[in-house]
């Protein structure tokens, strides 16, 4: 946990995650060595989440870059997975598959500083590496699109509602 840590570390830790946030934001449109430094860390682990998460559902992933593109608008994409066999059971967890990086940043947030001595840089490390997971986790305007096709929202809308029924007619 964070308890035996000194105050003014924090404070350093969420000027540093502020100063991050400003340069991602910042960075869309940039020199692509900017863009890269700042982004590619974080695209890594979101675009491996949906990889994962392809394979574990047996979505037949067929093509998966890291190879930074420039749009039409001046801006850049980082990453890209594609898959063959995306039905309605699966989009919605493929889609949403960088979500699962909370929690892992918890777990992180619990166990950092039973890993690594209590020091400034490993607490800065442990700001950045919070940071790096919490701001992948957010689907991309692409991941919803995928995950909204009518197929699964009629999927999994009907399992909710369902649930929901029973729920509130058998459980409440």
């Amino acid at each position: 946990m964070t308890h035996n840590i000194p105050v003014w570390w924090h404070a350093c830790g969420i000027v540093l995650v502020v100063a991050l946030f400003l340069l991602y934001r910042s960075a869309g449109s940039a020199n692509i060595l900017v863009v890269c430094l700042t982004r590619l860390p974080g695209v890594v682990l979101h675009e491996l989440a949906h990889l994962l998460t392809g394979i574990l559902l047996r979505a037949q992933p067929a093509g998966f870059s890291l190879i930074p593109q420039r749009r039409g608008n001046g801006r850049w994409t980082l990453g890209s997975v594609a898959f063959r066999r995306v039905t309605a059971f699966n989009a919605v967890p493929i889609a949403f598959a960088p979500l699962g990086l909370v929690p892992l940043a918890y777990y992180l947030y619990r166990h950092w500083f039973g890993w690594l001595p209590v020091t400034l840089e490993n607490t800065l490390f442990f700001y950045i590496a919070v940071f790096l997971l919490v701001c992948n986790a957010l689907p991309s305007r692409q991941d919803v699109r995928i995950a909204c096709n009518w197929k699964s929202v009629l999927l999994y809308g009907s399992v909710s509602g369902a649930a929901g029924y029973v729920w509130f007619h058998y459980y409440a």
